[in-house]
């Protein structure tokens, strides 16, 4: 008798962004790449460090800038995947959402349990052992914790 092969598929996506971008980045390529190989939802997440209610009326200057970057960033990887998909039949979906916790780590595996996400990828920062003491290592941090598969991407 033949055995049957069953390939893990993903249908849904998260790359975990967390501070200000100008460019796309190296994950989210990567996401993106995968996302489309299989036909899955792409969620871009933006974790913002603060402990406001990002759905207050009055938000602090500050939180309110993270807030319109995230958006600009989401914009610039919204044409990108435009402009790479001219040619293509398959449409990517693809959900953007903005959250705030003190937490980075914590708030990206909570999410992503919470909406049955079957990979994260993230992006791992060189960063020095006493940042890394003092601040946390959220790329693994989210390796540690996470409910599944992780990619880390450098």
């Amino acid at each position: 008798m033949h055995k049957i092969i069953k390939r893990k598929t993903f249908s849904k996506i998260l790359v975990a962004l967390h501070e200000s971008r100008t460019s796309v980045d190296t994950a989210t390529d990567f996401a993106i790449k995968i996302a489309q190989d299989y036909d899955a939802q792409l969620v871009i997440l933006h974790v913002i460090r603060t402990d406001v209610n990002l759905y207050n009326v009055n938000l602090p200057s500050h939180v309110m800038e993270m807030k319109i970057q995230a958006q600009d960033h989401f914009k610039k990887i919204a044409e990108k995947i435009h402009e790479d998909n001219s040619n293509k039949e398959n449409i990517l979906r693809m959900k953007t959402e903005i959250i705030a916790s003190v937490s980075i780590a914590n708030a990206i595996v909570s999410y992503a349990k919470d909406k049955q996400i079957e990979l994260i990828v993230i992006e791992s920062r060189d960063i020095s052992r006493l940042k890394s003491v003092l601040l946390g290592n959220v790329a693994s941090d989210v390796v540690k914790y996470a409910h599944c598969a992780v990619l880390t991407v450098k």
